[in-house]
């Protein structure tokens, strides 16, 4: 047994050389069989952070992307291909503190066997923050003004703080948070919702925070002062518009004016309007914008401005004219050309404002036909039709609407192109 033993003893390298040569075999027909190659894994890799304590983030330095060259077979590339084989790059930044920090980038690839080469970039230069959630009272900036003869009370939240998340960087930047009321001469109480904003001690919005509620609800009541009353005003016209034209709106700016009196009596007894002074509609052909006084009365004062605006839009009223036997004028027919017109006259359908169309006279109206650069032959032409009026006047139709045209040479003066080539002071070479 003892010999035995001794004989294994003496084997063993012998033994350890067989079972190398056995594998760099097997490497070797593995090679040949499924060859080793090199590439870019081209598949999605995501972008995963762990050891992150709960109130901290990373604000910046995350890769937005990550390439990674691999060795493996041929076999495991066909595999990464057709099964979409994805891969992972982890930054690990267990156990570190806020700051900026300098983290290996590790990929993982969820297939095997491969070998990574290189990854880019092979390290990412990350800031971690610590990440706070902080309470802040709310104030109510207001814009704009009222009208004088109100009073607006203190604005009213329908909570007071709001609270705001971030990075501590982030929010130590804070020196205000506000909503926007703005005012535009209201005279009733104001309700709105309002988005909130947190603001920089320099007027900058702080982004990159989160403002819970983002928005909150505000209440401003106004009330008339004593000895103030609006009136709406009221248009006084006369007259009739002039013939031939009609009115298609009549309105004031401002609709509404504020009066005031000490007298408590006299405010009470006004009448809930006052009127404008007095326009002659039938002396206006045209639309007017034209400032006016209102009748105001004793004891009472206006306040601010002391006229209003009065829109009067006009218009003429619109009609239709039929004129008959307009002549058709042929021009730009070329020379030694003759033509004949069928028929020699239209009738025109006119349309604009009933003012405009009586002014009309049938010398106003001119057919045209333009026959330039048109040769012997039939035509059938559209007369072009003009009217002689500063107004808008329209040409709804003419009858008939096509003409019939026929150009013919003019006798005689047909030419004979070969003698025409020849100048009238030379003679023709009889030796030629």
């Amino acid at each position: 047994m003892k010999k035995i033993f001794l004989q294994f003893l003496k084997d063993i390298p012998l033994i350890i050389l067989c079972i190398f040569l056995a594998f760099f075999i097997w490497i070797f027909a593995t090679m040949t069989s499924d060859p080793t190659e090199e590439g870019r894994f081209s598949q999605t890799i995501t972008i995963e952070t762990v050891g992150l304590p709960e109130n901290c983030m990373i604000t910046s330095g995350l890769p937005s992307s990550v390439s990674v060259n691999l060795r493996a077979p041929n076999s495991v590339w066909r595999r990464i291909s057709m099964e979409r084989v994805q891969g992972k790059a982890i930054i690990d930044v267990t156990g570190l503190e806020p700051g900026t920090h300098q983290i290996p980038v590790s990929v993982q690839i969820g297939i095997s066997p491969v070998q990574i080469i290189s990854v880019t970039p092979s390290v990412a230069t990350v800031t971690i923050e610590e990440f706070e959630t902080r309470e802040f009272p709310i104030v109510v900036e207001e814009t704009g003004e009222i009208p004088t003869a109100f009073r607006a009370d203190a604005p009213v939240l329908s909570q007071e703080t709001v609270e705001i998340s971030g990075t501590v960087t982030q929010l130590d930047k804070i020196s205000k948070v506000s909503v926007l009321l703005e005012r535009n001469n209201n005279t009733e109480t104001i309700e709105d919702t309002l988005p909130i904003y947190a603001y920089t001690e320099e007027g900058r919005i702080v982004k990159d925070v989160t403002i819970t509620p983002d928005k909150v609800k505000v209440t401003e009541e106004i009330r008339m002062r004593g000895g103030y009353r609006i009136l709406s005003v009221k248009l006084s016209v006369k007259g009739e518009i002039s013939a031939g034209y009609r009115v298609d709106n009549l309105g004031v700016d401002p609709g509404f004016v504020t009066v005031y009196s000490a007298d408590k009596e006299l405010l009470n007894s006004l009448n809930s309007f006052i009127e404008t002074e007095t326009i002659m509609l039938d002396e206006i052909t045209a639309t007017t914008n034209r400032k006016v006084s209102l009748n105001v009365p004793e004891g009472i004062t206006l306040v601010g401005d002391t006229t209003v605006t009065v829109n009067i839009t006009v218009s003429a009223v619109e009609g239709t004219q039929t004129f008959s036997q307009i002549p058709i004028s042929a021009v730009g027919i070329d020379e030694g050309l003759e033509a004949y017109i069928s028929p020699s006259d239209i009738d025109v359908y006119l349309a604009g404002p009933l003012i405009s169309l009586s002014e009309v006279e049938p010398a106003d109206i001119h057919a045209i036909l333009d026959l330039k650069d048109l040769g012997e032959g039939n035509y059938q032409l559209v007369p072009v039709v003009e009217v002689a009026s500063n107004d808008p006047i329209t040409v709804n139709s003419v009858q008939p609407q096509t003409i019939d045209v026929q150009i013919t040479v003019i006798p005689g003066e047909e030419i004979d192109s070969e003698s025409e080539s020849i100048p009238a002071d030379e003679e023709p070479d009889g030796n030629a």
